[in-house]
């Protein structure tokens, strides 16, 4: 599809990559086409980045947890192949350590994909003779999953649950869940920003601008252990 637009001799372009390699970009970076990454950086090409600060956000939802006395956190993540996803994993690992809470690699599911998997990863978590009192999702259709999973074993009540992502009806579920949301507003408009900077002719270094996100507490994440 990429190339498609290149053979289009497109001006510019703003790009959520899938792939691991980019490099095919390279003549066209040179030929002076305008690119933009939002959401994941590019891998073997330099060039211009909107992303969201995946690890922070982490970070800080863990903390929430651990503010409402949680101390054994489980953790469902997506393929570590994908960039957001290790950043992620890697934010619940720090923030564990840096809160002086072993880490518990039973308590870690990685590798999800989809709702039925993440469904099955909690439920297996949470029949563990130490199992959580509290789980974080990595990404939006795990949530969904690991939230089936704690409503089937009538657990929602006592397992304390923070998403990354937010989900359509998170507002209206019982207890309504907790998630740090990414700003997608700000990424489109920051990307858009840099891409016609750099179509009026700046040909300064790349720049790479990292976007906050927000925890939104509904209260899935105040469920005391």
């Amino acid at each position: 599809m990429l190339s498609a637009f290149a053979s289009r001799r497109v001006d510019g372009l703003i790009i959520v990559p899938a792939s691991h390699d980019h490099s095919y970009l390279l003549a066209d970076r040179r030929a002076g086409t305008a690119i933009v990454f939002v959401d994941r950086p590019p891998a073997f090409l330099d060039a211009d980045t909107v992303l969201t600060d995946n690890e922070a956000g982490v970070r800080r939802g863990i903390r929430h947890l651990i503010s409402h006395g949680h101390r054994c956190i489980g953790y469902l993540g997506d393929r570590q192949t994908i960039a957001t996803a290790s950043v992620r994993h890697q934010g619940y690992l720090e923030e564990l350590v840096a809160q002086g809470i072993a880490i518990d690699e039973a308590l870690v599911r990685l590798g999800l994909q989809g709702v039925e998997s993440a469904e099955a990863a909690a439920a297996e978590m949470l029949a563990l003779p130490r199992s959580p009192t509290a789980i974080f999702t990595g990404q939006n259709l795990i949530t969904v999953g690991a939230y089936r999973a704690l409503r089937r074993l009538g657990l929602h009540h006592r397992v304390a649950l923070v998403g990354f992502d937010d989900i359509e009806l998170a507002d209206l579920l019982e207890p309504r869940i907790t998630v740090i949301a990414q700003d997608r507003a700000a990424m489109g408009r920051t990307a858009a920003e840099l891409l016609f900077r750099r179509l009026d002719g700046d040909r300064s270094p790349s720049v790479h601008h990292v976007i906050p996100t927000r925890l939104i507490t509904r209260g899935s994440g105040k469920v005391r252990p």
